[in-house]
């Protein structure tokens, strides 16, 4: 005859265990179910990176977003990406000057690699991006085949005062408001890879795929 205490220890003791076993058999199960996959492409339908994804669709912000969206079978949500508008366009032809006086023109930069930056002084966007420009720049601080240049509608003497404070290692170009405007751009900052040919190759607003941009340069360095 079993004891009272004894069938109630029982009991607890298989309760556990069976608990025990149903748990790790939920553990086990809920490993087992993958969630499903995110895929990202470009206009093209080239794979990109999720940084790809998110440079690509704010290039443009101000636009109305054309980005497909496609659930497959087996769970898998693609994005397909709208065209980079200003991409394989012909860039404007301009002639401004840097702040130290020297003047520089879309036609004397022909054969070499123009990497553009448009900012302004009271852009807090841009002025956050500055030090990893500066950084990025120094990675082709031996290529005289590369220009970078900035331009800015703010005036030379502000522009100074600035740079006196924050270094921004690029070629400065103030009171460029008419040049930059000849680009049809929306947004602050626009960072632009201009090919030897002076084709738009690169437009970016935000840069979180810093691998990309170098790979841009260094393909058109390349050609």
């Amino acid at each position: 005859m079993f004891e009272p205490m004894q069938i109630w220890r029982t009991l607890t003791l298989g309760l556990c265990v069976t608990g025990a076993v149903l748990t790790c058999c939920l553990i086990s199960f809920a490993q087992s179910i993958k969630p499903p996959k995110t895929l990202f492409f470009d206009s093209d339908g080239n794979a990109v990176t999720n940084n790809e994804f998110v440079d690509i669709r704010m290039a443009n912000f101000h636009y109305p977003d054309k980005t497909l969206v496609k659930t497959l079978p087996d769970g898998t949500v693609e994005f397909r990406l709208q065209k980079i508008a200003q991409e394989g366009m012909q860039a404007p032809e301009f002639s401004v000057k840097t702040l130290d006086g020297k003047t520089i023109s879309s036609s004397e930069l022909k054969g070499k690699v123009v990497v553009l930056n448009f900012w302004f002084i009271g852009c807090p966007a841009c002025i956050a991006m500055e030090p990893k420009l500066n950084t990025f720049k120094a990675k082709f601080a031996e290529n005289e085949q590369v220009v970078f240049l900035a331009m800015t509608a703010d005036p030379a003497a502000n522009v100074k005062k600035y740079l006196a404070r924050e270094r921004f290692d690029y070629l400065q170009v103030s009171d460029a408001k008419d040049v930059m405007e000849s680009f049809v751009f929306g947004v602050y900052p626009k960072n632009i890879v201009i090919d030897r040919s002076g084709k738009i190759v690169y437009w970016r607003s935000t840069i979180a795929a810093w691998d990309k941009f170098e790979s841009v340069i260094r393909t058109e360095i390349g050609k």
